[in-house]
């Protein structure tokens, strides 16, 4: 118990920690960026302090402005009584006495408007360290020079108009800011579902790692108990003999009731002897019996063992060439047949063996008419030493699966329609070209 606790703790390290460490990076990612967009609406801001004091300057020197300036849509000078003496673009005609008694600074979806005493410092920055953001950004340049927008030297004395100006306004235009932002939300977004990708593939070649752990230690352990059980089956099948023996020999002087007492332990030694046998084959490994066979003779042969007590329906190309081992896929074959013809036993009809080639892979089905296999049961049928017959070892369908996959090949079963079951053997054929043929 210990032990798999921290098992599952030592697989919980990889993605743990990763995902700690993704979300700090994503954490780091989106403060960064709402950072530095409200760097750049603080320099917007900057932008503006720096077009409308030009602009106001400009006024004042040179009279109203006529050409179109980049990114102004609107500008105006008005009088103390909020008046206006001077404007440009979409400003209002006045101001109304609200807008005199304090600056203020607005942020629209398109613009932003700035509307400020003559001589005041930047609107809702002036508890930032009582520096202007102007100057705080620029590493204390003045905002004399106006970059896109017009130069202008430090506030002059009124040269034009008519009367000094007491308050001016100017309208923005955003749509750059807008961009860059739209630019960085969409940057930080491709960045955090990078970051997210990373995550899972992390996550998915941790599991395939100790996945593949889990297979190496599995595969390990069965080495293992194969080998004991192979020195287990081989020791007990020396003693099995011996018993045989002892009981032939008894049972030449026994009366009949004591010959058949030991014709009954004659017959569970050879049933253990047998499931030895069985045990030793299913742990046996290896391709060593490999070798090109013509499909068409070689289930010619097989199905002529059974002539008389199964259907036979074989249509295959006599060139048709599979890689098998011909006796383990000969034993497999048989005791699928036997399953069938046990199965059938009080059904009145034979069972039936066809054999095709489909899709570049010879299929060998036995059908029957027997009882079949419960669904709940169907995806055990396979498992060693699974079985629901009395006196049966578990151990049949497992070693033909195995016999057959030693061949490259597949073993599966389906219900039949109409009733019964029906296994099939799948193997891939044979290239000509790829083997000598045996004769």
């Amino acid at each position: 118990m210990e032990e798999s606790v921290t098992r599952r703790l030592g697989r919980a390290i990889v993605p743990v920690g990763a995902g700690i460490l993704v979300m700090a990076l994503i954490a780091s990612l989106w403060v960064l960026t709402i950072r530095e967009r409200a760097n750049k609406r603080l320099y917007l801001e900057y932008e503006v302090y720096k077009a409308m004091t030009a602009l106001s300057d400009l006024v004042r020197m040179q009279g109203p402005v006529e050409e179109d300036i980049k990114n102004v849509i609107a500008f105006g000078l008005y009088a103390p009584d909020g008046s206006a003496i001077a404007v440009y673009g979409d400003a209002p005609p006045e101001m109304g006495p609200e807008y005199r008694a304090t600056s203020q600074l607005s942020v629209g979806d398109s613009s932003v408007v700035l509307i400020r005493s003559m001589g005041g410092d930047l609107p809702e920055r002036r508890m930032m360290g009582g520096e202007s953001p102007g100057r705080r950004m620029m590493g204390g340049e003045s905002p004399g020079r106006m970059r896109g927008v017009v130069q202008s030297s430090p506030p002059v004395p009124d040269t034009v108009l008519s009367r000094p100006p007491a308050l001016s306004y100017i309208e923005y235009s955003t749509e750059g800011l807008k961009a860059e932002e739209t630019a960085l939300l969409i940057a930080a977004a491709i960045a955090t579902a990078a970051l997210a990708g990373l995550y899972a593939v992390i996550v998915a070649m941790n599991r395939r790692y100790t996945a593949s752990k889990d297979r190496e230690a599995k595969d390990r352990e069965l080495v293992e108990l194969g080998q004991a059980a192979r020195t287990i089956a081989h020791e007990i099948k020396n003693p099995l003999g011996v018993i045989r023996i002892q009981c032939g020999i008894l049972r030449r002087g026994a009366d009949e009731a004591t010959a058949s007492g030991l014709a009954v332990i004659d017959d569970e030694a050879m049933r253990l002897a047998d499931l030895a046998d069985r045990i030793r084959r299913f742990l046996k490994s290896g391709d060593e019996g490999l070798g090109p066979v013509h499909a068409a003779r070689f289930m010619a042969e097989f199905s002529g063992r059974y002539a008389g007590v199964v259907e036979t329906d074989i249509d295959l190309d006599p060139g048709a060439v599979v890689n098998i081992d011909g006796a383990r896929v000969t034993e497999a074959l048989d005791n699928i047949v036997a399953n069938a013809l046990e199965a059938s036993a009080g059904s009145g009809e034979r069972p039936v063996l066809e054999a095709r080639v489909r899709q570049r892979r010879l299929t060998v089905g036995v059908l029957d008419r027997g009882p079949g296999i419960p669904l709940d049961r169907a995806g055990r049928v396979f498992e060693p030493f699974y079985t629901t017959k009395e006196r049966g070892s578990g151990l049949g369908l497992a070693l033909a699966r195995k016999n057959i996959a030693a061949s490259g090949g597949d073993l599966s079963y389906a219900d039949r329609p109409g009733g019964g079951a029906a296994f099939t053997v799948s193997i891939p054929i044979l290239r000509k070209q790829e083997g000598r043929m045996e004769t």
